[in-house]
């Protein structure tokens, strides 16, 4: 019997959590991802832009203005950055014009 609720619990997570894993079908997600990933040159950076792309298309209707206007300054000025500290600085940079 425990076994079975077990079982019955491990499959019904798995089925509303896999969607969550792989994320709905979203293009412009995706296309995001796809055009601002690939240049990027260090793992903070891509956290960093891959944080914003997600902002942006899966929960941009939430965002106020001055939140969309950070996450496009990111995405367009993080891209090819190397190091941790420059990003940092990008971010801040973004983060004061967008008040944020």
């Amino acid at each position: 019997m425990l076994n079975a609720a077990f079982l019955f619990v491990s499959i019904t997570l798995a089925a509303v959590l896999s969607p969550l894993a792989y994320g709905s079908a979203n293009p412009e997600y995706d296309q995001c991802i796809l055009h601002s990933l690939g240049n990027s040159q260090s793992s903070f950076a891509a956290r960093q832009i891959s944080s914003s792309c997600d902002a942006l298309y899966r929960n941009g209707a939430m965002l106020l203005p001055r939140e969309r206007a950070y996450h496009l300054c990111v995405l367009q000025n993080v891209l090819t950055v190397r190091g941790a500290f420059a990003v940092n600085e990008i971010l801040h940079a973004c983060r004061r014009q967008n008040q944020m």
